[in-house]
């Protein structure tokens, strides 16, 4: 589980590793370039003694800096014209020697804007790939609301309703997907998706995982047996931390199958209240997907975690129905 400003900083030293990959580039073009062509070694020195010369003229004639600068510039075209044609004429692209990089919208800084800096596409991408291989998230690329497919679901009534699961299921994707645009953090708000297995509880939880993180959210997302897992290797000194600290301060934590989990005597129900009040106290939204009906978490857990699963002020209680999914594709 990795927070999204460590992922940031480790896309932004790779980013820096790019640009001193970009400049030993450029001199081995350089290099290859002047041993080629006698006409380019040339030109090349030519264009070095026209800059520095330029410099110290408007460094010694203030006044006259301004035409130095544009007879400068007329000559540093001219020969950039002539270096264009020598290229060529050893076989070298015309722009061999141009600045190298990968991304020429921010030339490798991960930032654009004057002069306001943002982060340029390609920073952004670089974060999202290195978060999506993060643990728990690597799903998140292919569950998505983008890929949802409504059409896998029954179109027949369920039984004893009027609607039919794909008619229920699109509302289900509906109000997600508006709870993940409208995400922010520090409101406190949640979902807990319930259901039998195989409705689509986990793949909608991903969903807006993935939309929030793609918002710039730090995201976790991680089984009930993983967390307590987590919870119980702390607890004996078997784990740092920060694990749990990611599951305690990220803006959106997502439980996955709660339910599943072992019911560890001393570990499952004081980690399990631990997490979820300590989120509540400081207003972090919490996900969770189970198989359990509200009475049936009453049953499981005690009565103060149940209470703030179902509490209606802080969460959003989203009942799934209908017949397992896989099994319907199955017969189809």
């Amino acid at each position: 589980m990795l927070s999204r400003e460590n992922v940031t900083r480790e896309a932004l030293s790779a980013l820096e590793a790019q640009r001193a990959a970009n400049l030993m580039e450029e001199k081995r073009r350089r290099a290859e370039a002047e041993e080629k062509s006698a006409a380019v070694r040339d030109l090349l020195a030519k264009r070095q003694r026209l800059f520095f010369s330029g410099m110290r003229g408007a460094f010694a004639s203030p006044d006259k800096a301004r035409a130095i600068s544009e007879n400068m510039q007329t000559e540093m075209e001219r020969i950039n014209s002539e270096l264009r044609t020598a290229l060529i004429a050893c076989g070298l692209p015309q722009d061999y020697l141009q600045p190298v990089y990968r991304c020429p919208a921010c030339r490798d800084t991960g930032y654009v804007g004057e002069p306001v800096h943002e982060q340029c596409a390609c920073l952004k991408r670089a974060v999202m790939n290195r978060l999506y291989q993060a643990e728990g998230l690597q799903g998140l690329e292919r569950e998505n609301f983008a890929a949802f497919d409504e059409s896998i679901f029954p179109d027949e009534p369920i039984e004893g309703r009027k609607t039919s699961q794909r008619v229920f299921i699109k509302k289900c994707r509906q109000y997600c997907e508006e709870y993940a645009d409208t995400f922010a953090a520090g409101e406190g708000k949640g979902l807990l998706l319930c259901g039998r297995s195989g409705l689509g509880k986990t793949y909608l939880m991903n969903c807006v995982a993935q939309r929030v993180l793609e918002r710039g959210y730090s995201v976790v997302v991680i089984s009930a047996y993983k967390l307590i897992e987590a919870m119980r290797r702390f607890q004996f000194g078997e784990e740092s931390m920060e694990q749990v600290q990611d599951m305690l301060a990220c803006d959106l934590l997502c439980i996955d199958d709660l339910g599943s989990e072992p019911m560890l005597r001393g570990v499952t129900v004081s980690s399990l209240y631990h997490i979820i009040n300590e989120r509540r106290n400081a207003n972090r939204a919490t996900v969770i997907t189970t198989n359990l009906d509200s009475e049936l978490l009453y049953e499981k857990y005690d009565d103060r975690i149940a209470a703030r699963l179902t509490d209606p002020s802080r969460m959003k209680v989203i009942p799934f129905i209908g017949t397992d999914v896989r099994r319907f594709a199955a017969q189809k």
